[in-house]
């Protein structure tokens, strides 16, 4: 079953200022697809898009690029945004025509949109599932691990928070889809290091997106705020900086994985 959330308009415009978009990450998909299937590259289509920031990274590479979510909230966000002229969205469930998402696939009905994916896409398309964990790095200076336990125990403290659905790790649920998933020229990376200096609030910010911070929030608003603002103030003391807007590198670690129909 899929399930929906993310669609309140601050929850949105969040996800807009806040999420990386892995620029590194596309580029490694593409070389993996024009192996593939070099000067075929007409359609893509990146289900469960929110406010579409893997969406027009896609615009380069393709004659059309399509994001769908079912959310009106982010898709407001993404039309909002600057949209390349190749680039529209649609309103629609994962499990409505095309393939290929963005962190996204663990909040899909894996085997619905699977089989989905399978009956849209043409021979020699390719189905490409992209995600990141939770456990960011911070690296500044000499300090970096001290804001690193600091972090962890941000996690922590979420992550009762966690949906149920989604497991102790997202990691374990697109790896089962990547068994699934029957082409025979498939490839699973675990891991690709995407680093941004961004602001130390830009950090809190990002995490603020989770969806376990988003469900503390609707149930004890007063209790995530006294979280985020413990964390930025204990990080802060080790940056030994007076204001937010310090800048820190933030590692975020993806996981993908790429399949090509025969």
């Amino acid at each position: 079953m899929a399930l929906r959330l993310f669609e309140g308009n601050d929850h949105a415009a969040a996800y807009l200022q806040y999420r990386v978009s892995p620029h590194e990450l596309i580029c490694r998909i593409m070389d993996y697809m024009e192996t593939m299937m070099p000067k075929q590259l007409d359609l893509a289509v990146d289900v469960g898009c929110g406010s579409g920031q893997g969406t027009i990274l896609l615009a380069p590479y393709f004659t059309k690029v399509v994001g769908t979510d079912v959310s009106p909230a982010q898709l407001k966000m993404a039309v909002a945004n600057s949209i390349p002229p190749n680039v529209s969205y649609r309103q629609c469930p994962a499990g409505m025509p095309f393939a290929s998402a963005m962190t996204a696939a663990h909040w899909f009905d894996r085997q619905k949109f699977l089989l989905e994916a399978d009956r849209v896409l043409r021979p020699g398309g390719c189905l490409a599932l992209l995600s990141y964990s939770m456990d960011m790095e911070l690296e500044y200076g000499d300090v970096s691990n001290a804001l690193n336990d600091i972090c962890k125990e941000f996690y922590a403290a979420l992550l009762p928070f966690r949906n149920p659905y989604l497991g102790s790790s997202s990691v374990k649920i697109y790896s089962d889809m990547f068994d699934s998933c029957p082409y025979p020229d498939k490839e699973w990376n675990e891991c690709l290091r995407v680093k941004r200096i961004t602001p130390l609030s830009g950090y809190i910010g990002m995490v603020e997106t989770f969806s376990s911070y988003e469900i503390l929030q609707q149930k004890d608003p007063a209790a995530a705020e006294c979280l985020s603002n413990e964390a930025r103030t204990r990080l802060m003391s080790a940056m030994k900086v007076s204001s937010p807007d310090a800048e820190v590198t933030v590692v975020v670690k993806y996981f993908y994985w790429l399949a090509c129909k025969p």
